[in-house]
């Protein structure tokens, strides 16, 4: 039988250690890493793909942790909260449903047979769960897109930047992307999105040219994010203040594209706060598309609805009808626009 291979992450060594201990106690396991931060885990999880990580809670709110659980999802890996002092309740994993479970199953605070008996249930769940998704199959021919993209997005914003590039093919449009998250993230976020999309992912830097089949994103980087156009896109890092409160902000990335805005297609994805409605409003005033995420599938309907509210939004769509959207609307650079009103999803 393949050994279940197991993660650890807490920012505690003496709960490392614990959580350690007991899983030696299991046959046809192996401890493949104990880490003490999000971004350690994050690299060791890609590196070694685990078939179970145990999370100590203290990660459960944190913003980066939403890029963790998306590489569980393209792992198809199994995760699990411990609690560490007993306070919370302890919840056993459900026999069924879906693969992660976002309740604590383990407290460190059991008497260590009680916590065998939770880990053992995790992992009896977690066997046969070990199959990767196929890479995905590359697109042969070329498409002159008339446009380019750009997208703002924020919480619960790495699953949605997958969902949407998922549909992008290997020739997309030129994108360019700010997502707001912790920082140190940037390198983890585009080795993620390479395993799952088509298109060339890369990292947001000064003097990149932006080009068809290329998808540039800029998560927690120290300048804005803005594309200078011409012959070329050419994408700069601004050092500068926070706009919008962020940096990189969408604002910024947005408000660079307004001289070119009937070529663009500008997108506002979930995520909390305000960042992004009033440059997508200046691009709907300019002649872009524009399209923003309903509030049914946002993670939080923050930014979203400040655009919608706002006037920038022309087109409202759940996350899984965004990207076939942008193809659209980008080879329809000679289509008239259609109302505001016929284009919010029902």
């Amino acid at each position: 039988m393949t050994p279940i291979s197991v993660l650890v992450l807490s920012s505690s060594p003496a709960h490392r250690a614990r959580i350690s201990q007991l899983l030696a106690g299991l046959p046809d396991l192996d401890v493949v890493a104990l880490t003490g931060n999000v971004s350690e885990a994050f690299m060791a999880a890609e590196a070694r793909e685990p078939h179970l990580v145990i999370v100590s809670d203290e990660f459960r709110d944190l913003t980066e942790f939403s890029a963790m659980k998306s590489l569980f999802y393209v792992l198809n890996a199994r995760w699990i909260f411990v609690a560490g002092g007993g306070g919370r309740p302890v919840h056993q994993v459900p026999g069924s449903g879906g693969r992660l479970v976002d309740e604590p199953v383990l407290d460190l605070a059991m008497a260590p047979q009680q916590a065998l008996a939770a880990i053992r249930v995790a992992l009896t769940i977690t066997r046969n769960m070990t199959q990767n998704a196929p890479p995905p199959r590359r697109m042969e021919p070329k498409t002159a897109f008339e446009r380019m993209v750009v997208i703002g997005s924020s919480t619960g914003g790495v699953d949605a930047l997958m969902t949407v590039l998922s549909e992008y093919p290997e020739d997309c449009p030129p994108t360019a992307i700010v997502q707001h998250t912790g920082k140190g993230f940037s390198d983890s976020l585009i080795r993620l999105l390479e395993r799952r999309c088509k298109p060339q992912v890369v990292a947001a830097q000064d003097g990149l040219v932006l080009k068809q089949g290329m998808v540039c994103i800029a998560a927690g980087t120290a300048g804005h994010l803005t594309v200078t156009p011409g012959q070329t896109l050419r994408c700069e890092l601004r050092p500068g203040p926070p706009v919008s409160g962020h940096v990189p902000s969408v604002d910024a990335l947005f408000q660079s594209v307004v001289p070119i805005a009937p070529r663009v297609v500008g997108v506002i994805l979930t995520g909390m706060g305000q960042d992004g409605a009033a440059g997508l409003l200046d691009l709907r005033r300019g002649g872009s598309f524009t399209i923003g995420q309903d509030e049914a599938t946002s993670v939080v309907y923050g930014m979203p609805r400040a655009a919608w509210e706002m006037g920038a939004v022309q087109m409202r769509l759940p996350i899984n009808r965004i990207g076939g959207e942008i193809l659209k609307a980008s080879l329809a650079l000679s289509s008239q626009p259609r109302s505001a009103s016929s284009l919010v999803a029902r």
